[in-house]
């Protein structure tokens, strides 16, 4: 460990050889590293320092330990590593399994079984993102997780000190390209990235993907070839200092690609900032498993990207969900029919199935919540179905009397517009 790069925890930036700014949370990490404790987790936002902080935290106080760093940490399979590094350390020394940027794929692998074959030499040190673990996990890994928490200081991120923060707005900035194809093709790696998508982004796929994101920044469409050409030459360039994207080694030999993490911090933010695209969340619909979708529906939603979770959430089976991810789907929806024109209400079937099936297995805290949910959308379809109608003469004429009698609905209100997602299975 005391011989490991600080690009092996996750810190690739030209600022990794810097001088390093001393925090108050510097002393508690290495307390927590130096109590012996089998599972640290640093919680942090984008730019704050997590990965920095705990590469020079494991050289000060495990450095004589084996490093067995997670190249890809979407697709690790984590009882199978803890056993690999138990038998390393049987056989030569201690050994720190470190994992950069956790996603939820791999946090949910932290149950009982890999605590207990943590320990006898074995650590497991970790950072991720608060939007990662308030991914309304499991609450059994929930709390494992929040029990071995160390969490990065709030606020304004370090990073915007010690990063280019100045070029890398004027990266994001339209007017700053003679061609806005880089640029969307550098949006596209953002959005995945920011959502933690479990697929590795390939250049062959991010090329697949770009196209959804070229229209958001006026670039033309682009021929595949073009775009593939585009990606070699974005991994080749350095702007003033800046890699628009890298390179990462995965697991099995592929190689995907990343965006500097100051575009997806800065890419939240008020000034220049853009939401996930709802069309990268349909187009994922079709790429990911079932399981995969609901790990990235929690995600956006831990975000406040109620769309695309929405989205992503169609047709997962409501047992695949936490009852208060299904909770949230449901007012999400609910809040979203009630807006929808021409037709308000054209959801509230989704959202009652989403809420009733948050209800059925809903804790103490969360009855109440859920009740207040369906009788809100309860009342609203009924003041809907009390509202006088009106009758158009031609259907007097079509049916051949005068009497006066309700219109039917597909009639009055044709369904129109963009088809938004509903929720549970398919009829």
């Amino acid at each position: 460990m005391a011989e490991a790069g600080p690009e092996l925890l996750g810190v690739h930036d030209a600022q990794a050889s810097a001088p390093y700014r001393p925090r108050v949370v510097d002393d508690v990490l290495e307390d927590a590293l130096g109590a012996d404790r089998p599972l640290v987790v640093v919680v942090g936002d984008r730019l704050a320092g997590s990965s920095r902080a705990l590469h020079r935290a494991l050289r000060r106080m495990l450095g004589d330990r084996l490093l067995l760093p997670v190249t890809d940490p979407h697709a690790v399979d984590l009882a199978a590593l803890v056993g690999t590094a138990r038998t390393i350390a049987t056989r030569a020394r201690p050994v720190v399994i470190a994992a950069d940027d956790a996603p939820p794929a791999l946090l949910d692998q932290v149950d009982d079984a890999v605590l207990g074959a943590l320990g006898g030499g074995v650590r497991l040190v970790l950072t991720t993102r608060r939007t990662f673990l308030g991914a309304s996990l499991a609450a059994p890994t929930r709390a494992r997780l929040e029990a071995a928490g160390v969490e990065m200081p709030a606020g304004r991120p370090i990073g915007e000190d010690v990063r280019p923060v100045a070029r890398a707005r004027a990266v994001l900035d339209p007017v700053g390209w003679s061609s806005r194809v880089p640029l969307g093709l550098l949006r596209a790696a953002v959005d995945w990235e920011r959502l933690g998508v479990p697929l590795p982004l390939t250049p062959a796929l991010l090329a697949e993907v770009a196209p959804l994101s070229l229209a958001a920044v006026g670039a033309p469409p682009t021929d595949p070839g073009e775009l593939r050409r585009t990606v070699r030459d974005l991994l080749r360039a350095d702007h003033g200092g800046l890699r628009v994207l890298r390179a990462v080694p995965g697991a099995r030999g592929r190689t995907r690609l990343a965006a500097d993490r100051l575009f997806s911090h800065l890419a939240d933010g008020d000034t220049g900032g853009w939401a996930v695209s709802e069309d990268l969340a349909r187009d994922l619909w079709h790429r990911l498993g079932t399981e995969d979708r609901a790990r990235v529906a929690r995600v956006a939603l831990a975000r406040g990207e109620g769309q695309v979770a929405l989205w992503l959430a169609t047709q997962v089976p409501p047992d695949d969900f936490e009852p208060e991810v299904l909770y949230r789907l449901g007012v999400t929806l609910a809040e979203r029919s009630a807006a929808y024109t021409p037709e308000p209400g054209r959801w509230d079937g989704g959202a009652l199935r989403w809420l009733t099936a948050a209800l059925d297995r809903a804790d103490a805290d969360l009855v109440p919540r859920a009740h207040r949910a369906i009788l809100a959308v309860e009342s609203r379809r009924e003041a809907r179905a009390a509202l006088p109608t009106v009758r158009l003469p031609v259907d007097d004429a079509r049916e051949g009397h005068p009497r006066l009698s309700p219109l039917r609905r597909d009639r009055a209100c044709p369904r129109a517009g963009p088809r938004a997602p509903a929720s549970g299975r398919r009829a």
